[in-house]
């Protein structure tokens, strides 16, 4: 084959093409925001095992839980509450390799009992982790109520 200034660009654009190809369009931003449509579903839903499951094997809740077992064993003592309403907003995300830090707000409605309904309101801040060919999980969620 002669080389020609036409087959380098060629040559460039197809290289170009497959290293986008080869990277995981999930470990971006969106995907970190994808992760955190997840994780508010999951509150809304209250269900212990899979919120435990969105965290790194070694992820903790704030100072309250370290790792899924202590995760999951924390949710499951929170007895007779009903979320009935969870949405996040983000103000910020940064990759820095194989992490993402999330800040933002939160918004909760729940009943705790049959008549008492709660509105809670804070920030909160992600440390995302990302685990090859399975996706982001939370390394560390810290959460501040606000008044």
């Amino acid at each position: 084959m002669i080389v020609t200034e036409r087959n380098l660009g060629l040559l460039f654009f197809i290289t170009f093409i497959l290293m986008l190809s080869c990277t995981d369009s999930r470990k971006s931003k969106s995907g970190v925001e994808s992760a955190m449509k997840r994780y508010d579903n999951l509150i809304l839903k209250t269900d212990a095992d899979s919120i435990s499951m969105l965290f790194a094997p070694d992820g903790n809740l704030g100072n309250i839980a370290f790792g899924r077992d202590s995760i999951k064993k924390f949710l499951l003592s929170i007895k007779n509450i009903r979320v009935l309403s969870q949405s996040s907003v983000v103000s910020t995300i940064d990759l820095a390799g194989n992490y993402a830090f999330q800040k933002g707000t939160y918004n909760q409605t729940a009943l705790i009992s049959e008549k008492d309904t709660v509105k809670v309101k804070g920030e909160f801040t992600a440390k995302w982790q990302w685990i090859s060919h399975n996706g982001w999980f939370i390394n560390q969620m810290i959460t501040k109520p606000i008044k």
